[in-house]
């Protein structure tokens, strides 16, 4: 039987059974993300064992009743745009209209940076950055499609300056350099790592104007990249934010293609287009575990653990010696101990990841192929093979970790939108709009958190399912190559849910 022949209404039972042990498990605890003491409505450890067991049953669901390999077909979608009253969709006017707006959006944000108020609540870049584009944008690309491949405006700008030297002088405005293959999308891990430090360790992060000079100064970045490479050449290996809301494209239901001069608008099931690991290199894999590791870093660096590991750490004479020397030449001992910590964290995914790749290859050929031959396939292919089933579960804890910072601090773009500036302007009659901190509940960011990252766990073994049999071709080798994935994904759910259940101490 393949997946495809379990009907819709099987799955969701299993689905649903796979929720039982979190249902069945009656103390207190804090939980993190309310910005207050939180007592839970159970233990964590029944939390933790309850969801711990939800994969496990997933997994023993999943090897019970996919026996096949998946269909070569790939998966079931529907071109929306075969349906007239659906082309409007991709349509050039919509298309414009939409890159227009990012355009306006980003040139209004950098300028509010510059010349209006340098209060954080005040000014329309900070929340438009932090909380507009980074979660609302990133949860829109997860949850429906790559809404930045229509209004980055980045490329939008680029694309119009050459449009125009093309008109004037001929010249497309690139020099078209040759990408050095080996240089893959470091630059873009590099530029998101970047990312990461500004957002989680850069003192100026609420600064309006520093945040705008930030800004401008990678536009100006991708703006050379583009001129020396190629716009979709530099957007496919340099741009930061082209990849990471790529890779989150990938759990999406509606992807845009071009399909031989014309386009498609596929619907989709979630995760569908995690199925295919073709075109994943090792910067690509280093890149999803750096999306990985930074959310998991945010969430660590607001729990009492990690002050106790600061603290810690400044006790060592040496350690504390060398922060000092390091902070004569501007950046604080905090800022040091920040920065590295954010290196170490997704090199040890990284370095996990593939130590469980290889645990998963040398189970595999001594269990799961008796009296016969196993392929020649080793710990960095299966890593390369696999790292894409983590999605779901990078956008599971990236919703887990910010849909309550999204709509509660999210609502001061309300009054923003009417005083971008900060000068008591009121031009769309907003700005009196008074923002409701306790709009969502503490239970219910609890309960929906918990259901979120056990619904991207769930989906994320059933994904590497699929990606087991495509590689190890038959059921027996396949079933056995997940046990440690499985074990990896419980604790890494494990920690999730800690890290969620710890009071903030920020």
């Amino acid at each position: 039987m393949t997946p495809s022949a379990i009907s819709p209404w099987r799955r969701l039972v299993l689905f649903l059974a796979g929720l039982v042990p979190l249902l069945t498990a009656g103390a207190a605890a804090e939980a993190h993300g309310f910005g207050q003491r939180f007592d839970l409505p159970l233990p964590l450890w029944l939390w933790v064992t309850g969801a711990g067991a939800s994969i496990v049953l997933s997994f023993v669901v999943a090897a019970i009743f996919i026996r096949e390999t998946p269909a070569a077909r790939g998966y079931p979608s529907i071109d929306l745009l075969r349906y007239p009253a659906l082309r409007w969709l991709a349509s050039p006017p919509v298309v414009a209209l939409f890159r227009i707006t990012g355009v306006f959006v980003f040139l209004l944000s950098v300028t509010a940076g510059f010349l209006g108020a340098q209060d954080s609540y005040d000014n329309l870049i900070v929340t438009m950055i932090w909380v507009i584009w980074w979660v609302g944008v990133a949860f829109i690309c997860a949850l429906v499609g790559n809404l930045w491949r229509l209004i980055n405006p980045l490329s939008t700008i680029y694309g119009a300056l050459q449009w125009l030297a093309r008109k004037v002088t001929g010249w497309p405005l690139t020099l078209r350099l040759a990408y050095p293959r080996w240089l893959g999308k470091w630059p873009a891990f590099l530029f998101y790592l970047g990312f990461a430090w500004l957002e989680l360790a850069w003192p100026e992060s609420d600064i309006p104007r520093s945040i705008a000079h930030a800004t401008l100064n990678y536009a100006i970045i991708t703006f050379i990249g583009m001129f020396l490479f190629g716009r979709r050449v530099w957007l496919e290996n340099g741009e930061a934010f082209t990849i990471a809301f790529g890779v989150l494209q990938r759990f999406a239901p509606l992807h845009l293609a071009d399909v031989g001069g014309g386009r498609r608008l596929e619907l989709r099931p979630y995760g569908a287009g995690l199925k295919d690991s073709s075109d994943v290199t090792v910067s690509l894999y280093g890149f999803v575990l750096l999306m990985l590791s930074t959310v998991t870093f945010d969430g660590f660096l607001e729990t009492p653990l990690f002050r106790d590991v600061a603290t810690a750490v400044y006790r060592y004479p040496a350690i504390d010696r060398l922060l000092f020397m390091i902070s004569d030449y501007g950046p604080t001992e905090r800022q040091s101990l920040l920065t590295v910590l954010l290196i170490l964290f997704p090199l040890a995914f990284m370095l996990i990841f593939w130590l469980t790749s290889l645990v998963m290859v040398w189970i595999t050929r001594r269990l799961g192929y008796p009296g016969g031959s196993a392929p020649a396939i080793g710990g960095g292919r299966a890593a390369l093979a696999f790292v894409l089933t983590l999605v779901p579960i990078a956008v599971a804890y990236h919703l887990a970790h910010y849909f309550t910072f999204l709509f509660t601090t999210g609502q001061y773009i309300i009054p923003l939108m009417s005083d971008p500036f900060g000068t008591g302007a009121d031009y769309l009659g907003t700005a009196g709009y008074k923002v409701n901190l306790t709009l969502l509940s503490p239970y219910f960011y609890w309960y929906a958190s918990v259901v979120i990252i056990i619904i991207g766990h769930v989906i994320a073994v059933y994904l590497a399912h699929v990606m087991a049999f495509k590689l190890f071709l038959t059921r027996r080798a396949a079933l056995i190559s997940q046990i440690p994935m499985v074990i990896l994904m419980v604790l890494y759910t494990s920690l999730s849910l800690w890290i969620l259940a710890q009071p903030i101490v920020e």
